[in-house]
């Protein structure tokens, strides 16, 4: 790649995208999730994705969680969509290489993978249970009996305005703002 993609002599900065975070997946992950997401990256410079190196030992000292925590983020991002193992590590006396990782968001810099962007086709309700680990069996259970009670209807022609709440006339509301008084009283 180019250097004409580097940010030379600039702060470093991370940006996230507006459907990243409004996305229904970017709602059910858990703050360390989030966080790890961010470190990830933070490590991403815009030519290195699939070969972003970072261990869950590196990661829990860096974000000051434990290794056990670290891997189940790292694992809720994988299920989820955020992020993909490129490279699995190897740990061996010889060879210490950390896992690399791909954000799915970009193009892998080193396959020419095309973005999948798989966090955008995640349902909700296969989010529900990893949240359901996090939240408790109650909190889903509640969202579920609120889904229940709202109304669906398929519309098949304009949505008519609802006339059971009356609202002020804008006339009345205009004379109100200026100092005359309204025809209404």
């Amino acid at each position: 790649m180019s250097s004409r993609y580097k940010r030379r002599g600039k702060s470093k900065f991370i940006m996230i995208e507006g459907y990243v975070k409004r996305s229904a997946a970017w709602r059910a992950l858990s703050v360390t999730a989030r966080a790890v997401y961010l470190e990830l990256k933070w490590r991403y410079d815009g030519s290195n994705n699939g070969r972003i190196g970072l261990g869950e030992r590196e990661l829990a000292t860096e974000l000051h969680i434990g290794k056990d925590t670290a891997r189940r983020a790292l694992q809720e991002l994988v299920e989820t969509g955020f992020a993909a193992k490129a490279k699995p590590s190897g740990f061996n006396v010889k060879h210490r290489a950390a896992t690399e990782w791909r954000l799915t968001e970009y193009s892998c810099d080193v396959t020419g993978e095309l973005p999948t962007k798989a966090f955008m086709r995640r349902n909700c309700e296969k989010i529900t249970g990893a949240s359901q680990v996090r939240t408790g069996a109650s909190q889903v259970r509640k969202t579920s009996e609120i889904e229940e009670k709202i109304p669906h209807r398929r519309t098949s022609g304009p949505v008519k305005p609802d006339f059971e709440d009356p609202q002020a006339h804008l006339r009345s509301t205009y004379r109100s703002t200026i100092g005359r008084e309204s025809d209404a009283a």
